[in-house]
């Protein structure tokens, strides 16, 4: 309720500032709006077994299907704007559901910045927002693609909306060779004093001298709870873990194909018990790849038509040696070996234009393809998004 109330209050101080603005004929931010809703359908089947690690038997989900269901996966106001030819401004506030953990957030600030622009190539400031990790982790949410970015996101993404200090810089070095760069000091995942967590980033994106082709690259180096608690004061103990990245793209024309590899050390949370790896010792690696095809219809009903596809590969456990799984006594045998901890999928899709730049229709329907040994096999899903804005 209070949160609600904040918000509220900052719309109306927003709204107040547009009027101030208007009446002293200052420079009048844009405003863009971006609405997202969809309908999410699960094909599978529950895994349900007997339990009888207790006295008598009952029936343990082991793993449930999502509920279909209508979502609004968001709905946004940003706001974009200048002070002078120095200070630029932005804030987006609004509606959105977490892709990975399904939460829905609430109504809220997503993002903000101030900056101040020394140079006309660099600027520096604090702001809430995506960080420069690569193409697609930096890329917003609903602009990727697929409906959603990579399930490896969950582990290298790290905060979506990361708060910190930013530097970043943009050069055009010919109509076709450039670079972009960011350089970024953020709080830790818990938003704890900086000496006890932190989360700092390099990012850069390259920008070829042949059409269509960029590079990326990042380096991530992160301080974060790990899971380990003080003996003596049970307060958590906050670790060094790293993430790094990087990929390539190609878009020209009709023709969009991107791919990019992520590796990193030290993740918390994992299906690996601790005795085999220890979260800080713990390895993974992940891989995507996809490509779109944009064919024009020169119809104004539909004016193109975009199928699309990706192969996502994420290795929850790259460098953990096997182990025996024990998940009680049940149905199923008692100690399973794993050794592979590989999880895929396959995505295809088609997205429909509605009109040449603001409304869409993405249907996307993704398939589980490998799954990890100490895992059960996911539901498909059938994604079925509709999205304007200006």
């Amino acid at each position: 309720m209070k949160n609600n109330v904040k918000s509220l209050i900052s719309l109306i101080m927003f709204l107040l500032t547009i009027g101030i603005l208007n009446a002293t004929e200052l420079e009048l931010p844009e405003i863009h709006v971006d609405i997202v809703m969809q309908i999410e359908t699960s094909f599978g089947d529950d895994v349900v077994v007997q339990d009888s690690s207790w006295q008598g038997s009952f029936e343990k989900t082991l793993y449930k299907v999502p509920d279909s269901k209508f979502a609004v996966r968001s709905a946004m106001i940003e706001v974009i704007g200048k002070f002078g030819k120095s200070i630029e401004y932005n804030m987006e506030f609004g509606v959105s559901t977490c892709p990975f953990s399904g939460e829905e957030t609430g109504f809220g600030l997503k993002e903000a910045g101030v900056f101040y622009r020394p140079f006309e190539r660099i600027k520096l400031g604090l702001m809430k927002g995506h960080i420069m990790r690569g193409f697609e982790i930096h890329q917003c949410c609903t602009e990727v693609l697929t409906v959603e970015k990579p399930h490896s996101g969950a582990a290298f993404i790290g905060q979506c909306h990361a708060t910190g200090a930013v530097v970043e810089a943009d050069y055009d070095v010919s109509e076709t060779m450039g670079f972009s760069t960011q350089l970024a000091f953020l709080n830790g995942f818990k938003g704890k004093s900086l000496d006890k967590e932190y989360d700092r980033n390099i990012g850069l994106i390259f920008r070829t001298p042949l059409p269509g082709i960029s590079i990326c690259g990042y380096y991530n180096d992160i301080k974060q709870d790990l899971g380990k608690t003080d003996p003596v004061t049970f307060e958590p103990i906050y670790e060094k873990s790293n993430r790094m990245g990087f990929g390539a793209e190609f878009d020209f024309h009709n023709i969009f194909i991107r791919g990019e590899y992520y590796t990193g050390k030290g993740f918390p949370g994992s299906t690996i018990p601790d005795t085999v790896k220890s979260a800080k010792d713990l390895k993974m690696n992940a891989f995507y790849i996809e490509g779109a095809y944009t064919i024009k219809t020169n119809w104004d009903k539909i004016p193109y038509i975009q199928p699309y596809a990706m192969y996502q590969s994420w290795n929850k456990a790259s460098n953990a040696k096997g182990y025996y799984w024990d998940i009680g006594s049940t149905q199923i045998v008692e100690h399973i070996y794993c050794d592979d901890f590989v999880s895929s999928y396959f995505t295809a899709g088609i997205t429909i234009g509605l009109d040449e730049k603001h409304t869409k229709l993405k249907i996307d329907y993704e398939v589980p393809v490998d799954v990890p040994d100490n895992e059960f096999k996911e539901a498909k899903k059938l994604t079925i998004r509709i999205q304007s804005g200006f």
